[in-house]
């Protein structure tokens, strides 16, 4: 998701937020007070989504459920929000009118210049404090290139693994599938360096 950081000096508080969600035909991402405006993102970055949404939604489990770049993640309540490129949850018992998720199972970001260091930084670190979240995935939209990191079972401990070339799986064995780089990457094309 790429941002927009907003150069007014003014704290929201949460009902001003959702208030302003509700009428806005942007989205922005809350952060105690703070707005931060997500923008256009690139045609890869959108078929990288639409590729992993579309595998993931192929092999899900029943109950689960995937969004892609519109459902908003509560990290704290009334405090953190965000709208992660693509959520994959089988912890929320959700309804057709529901606006956000509280418990994914699978986070994935596609980095861009403008996110990668609110992805790889405050969202990490908030991200992985979540008991129902199992795997992390930060996907590079100028590479080939996956970052992905795995809690290990009923711990607060994370592996770390990348992966970097196409032919590789990223096993997500605690949620009975695995996705290949191919997947992710088919029909992307990178700029020449």
């Amino acid at each position: 998701m790429d941002y927009s950081i907003s150069t007014q000096n003014r704290k929201y508080s949460f009902a001003d937020y959702m208030d302003m969600e509700e009428r806005s035909h942007g989205k922005n991402d809350f952060y105690y007070g703070e707005l931060f405006a997500l923008v256009n993102e690139t045609t890869n970055h959108n078929s990288i989504i639409l590729n992993v949404g579309s595998s993931l939604r192929a092999n899900k489990e029943p109950g689960c459920n995937v969004f892609i770049d519109g459902m908003k993640l509560e990290i704290e309540k009334e405090q953190f929000y965000v709208y992660p490129d693509l959520i994959y949850t089988c912890n929320d018992d959700l309804k057709g009118s529901d606006l956000l998720v509280k418990n994914p199972s699978i986070i994935f970001e596609v980095l861009s210049d403008s996110s990668s260091l609110r992805d790889r930084n405050i969202k990490h670190k908030y991200y992985l404090r979540n008991k129902s979240l199992q795997h992390y995935v930060l996907i590079s939209q100028k590479e080939i290139y996956v970052e992905c990191y795995s809690r290990i079972e009923n711990s607060p401990i994370w592996t770390y693994q990348t992966f970097e070339t196409i032919d590789e799986l990223i096993e997500l064995d605690r949620l009975g599938f695995a996705l290949s780089l191919a997947t992710i990457y088919d029909s992307i094309e990178f700029a020449e360096a």
